[in-house]
């Protein structure tokens, strides 16, 4: 079994151990901060290839999942550097599952390591999520409301081809469906 860095497994406690599972999905501004402070640095270096080694171990590949797809949203917050790196965690996830390493999680760290495709704009990525939520997930005690959630997220790309929420941030025009869409329940995460 190969050793976790040290930084990597930093992450992973602090996600996983220090944060309240009910405060990873809401606006939280302290957690927010907290996230910056202790984090930002190793978003900077893992987004420069600092830490690609990391990919060498299951949680190492989903620390830098959880940097690039959970802390960039707390620590840039209404800023389109909250997507900057959801590319990279997506092929991190596809390495990831091709290696095998979900084998090696537990139900919780197999989610965060499939939300980048269910982060993604690409149909194709959704439809994989599914595949893999059934493989790995369907004894997750919150399998339903997983399965809820993401369906939210689904119907949205399906109709738009894109998150029409994340629109202002990337400065993307949006069509008045769109802006008729965000006005509903479940239209923004």
């Amino acid at each position: 079994m190969s050793v976790v860095p040290t930084k990597a497994q930093e992450i992973i406690d602090f996600w996983f151990k220090e944060t309240p599972i009910e405060k990873r999905f809401k606006r939280d501004e302290k957690l927010d901060a907290s996230i910056k402070k202790f984090f930002l640095k190793d978003f900077e270096l893992a987004s420069t290839s600092e830490y690609d080694d990391w990919q060498d171990t299951p949680l190492g590949s989903l620390a830098l999942v959880i940097l690039f797809d959970q802390f960039s949203r707390n620590m840039f917050r209404d800023d389109s550097k909250a997507f900057s790196q959801d590319h990279k965690a997506r092929l991190i996830v596809n390495d990831s599952v091709y290696a095998g390493f979900l084998d090696d999680m537990d139900q919780d760290q197999r989610l965060f390591m499939l939300l980048p495709l269910i982060h993604s704009e690409e149909i194709t990525d959704h439809d994989m999520a599914y595949y893999l939520l059934d493989k790995y997930l369907k004894d997750h005690p919150d399998l339903v409301s997983i399965k809820k959630s993401w369906k939210y997220h689904t119907l949205a790309i399906k109709k738009f081809h894109r998150y029409p929420h994340r629109n202002i941030v990337l400065d993307r025009k949006s069509t008045p469906e769109e802006i008729e869409f965000l006005g509903q329940p479940n239209s923004s995460w």
